[in-house]
C-alpha cells in the first residue's frame, strides 16, 4: 500500500515568493514527499532559474489517527542522504522571516536543494499529516 497524497500545491507563486501544500493521509508504510520542487518552480522574468528556496513560514497539523506517532519532518533533498531541517510535532505555526528564514545546508555538494515532507514508517494508519509552507525564491 501507499499513503494517499494531494499535493504538492502551489498556492502562490511570483518571483520572490512561492507558497505550496500537501496533505498526506498515513497508511502506516511511510513515504516521502517533494513539498517544493526548486527545478520546476517557474524563472524569473529574465529567464534565471531558482537555485533554492529559504523557508520563511509553516503551517502544520500533524494528527488524527489514534493519536501516537504523529510527527513528520522537512529535509532538504540529497542524492546520498537527505539533510533534516524541521521536525513537525502536533499543530503549529513557525515563522523565520524576521532573520531572513531557514538556510539550505550546503554541507554536501550533492544537495539538490528540494525540500521533502518525511512521514515515516511509525506513522499509525489514519494519521493525517498537513503543511503549508511559504518559501523566499533564491536565484
Amino acid at each position: 500500500m501507499a499513503d494517499t497524497v494531494t499535493g504538492s500545491d502551489t498556492l502562490f507563486e511570483s518571483d520572490k515568493k512561492v507558497v505550496v501544500k500537501v496533505v498526506v493521509e498515513s497508511d502506516g508504510s511511510g513515504s516521502t514527499t517533494v513539498l517544493a520542487d526548486v527545478s520546476g518552480m517557474t524563472a524569473r522574468r529574465d529567464g534565471t532559474s531558482v537555485a533554492y528556496v529559504n523557508l520563511q513560514q509553516v503551517w502544520f497539523a500533524c494528527d488524527t489517527g489514534d493519536g501516537g506517532d504523529t510527527h513528520a519532518r522537512l529535509d532538504y533533498e540529497d542524492s546520498d542522504a537527505d539533510i533534516p531541517m524541521l521536525g513537525l510535532v502536533g499543530t503549529g505555526h513557525w515563522d523565520f522571516s524576521s532573520f531572513g528564514g531557514i538556510q539550505p545546508n550546503t554541507t554536501s555538494n550533492s544537495n539538490e536543494y528540494d525540500v521533502n515532507l518525511v512521514v515515516p514508517a511509525q506513522a499509525d494508519d489514519g494519521n493525517m499529516y498537513t503543511v503549508v509552507a511559504e518559501f523566499n525564491k533564491v536565484y
